[in-house]
């Protein structure tokens, strides 16, 4: 819990990189006990800010929390514009 609290920065970093980025957090206990995962994210961004989207996760990726990860699974879902 420490480095959550005292050295987190990607707080600071999402809203540096990508103010704008809508987001939800969902704990999974609240979702079904049976979720393999603590958490699940969901962001929306428009296919033009891609890049910026990928830099982002590329930003937090590099801080110290993330060597608590043990595993992710990325799902990109794209609206059909048609």
């Amino acid at each position: 819990m420490y480095i959550f609290k005292e050295q987190s920065q990607h707080t600071h970093i999402g809203l540096q990189q990508f103010p704008s980025l809508p987001r939800r957090l969902h704990h999974c206990r609240d979702l079904s006990q049976d979720e393999p995962f603590d958490f699940i994210t969901w962001f929306e961004f428009a296919p033009d800010e891609e890049d910026k989207f990928d830099t982002l996760l590329t930003r937090l990726r590099a801080i110290p929390e993330w060597q608590y990860v043990e595993r992710e699974v990325e799902i990109r879902l794209v609206r059909d514009q048609a």
